[in-house]
């Protein structure tokens, strides 16, 4: 008769997709060892130039 509040099963479910989301990341960076890949070479890099500035906002 020891039922789990629904706390404790919300606790569950966030700590086993905390998990699975950690096992699909370190499979991403586990394969890109084995490959010789850098993996932060393939993210563009950020530039202010990317963003709109407040002039180009309200002008358009």
């Amino acid at each position: 008769m020891n039922q789990k509040t629904e706390f404790q099963k919300s606790l569950e479910t966030y700590a086993f997709l905390i998990v699975i989301t950690g096992f699909f990341l370190m499979s991403i960076v586990g394969a890109a060892m084995v490959t010789d890949q850098n993996i932060f070479s393939m993210v563009p890099k950020f530039s202010w130039d990317m963003v709109n500035s407040w002039d180009e906002i309200f002008n358009r």
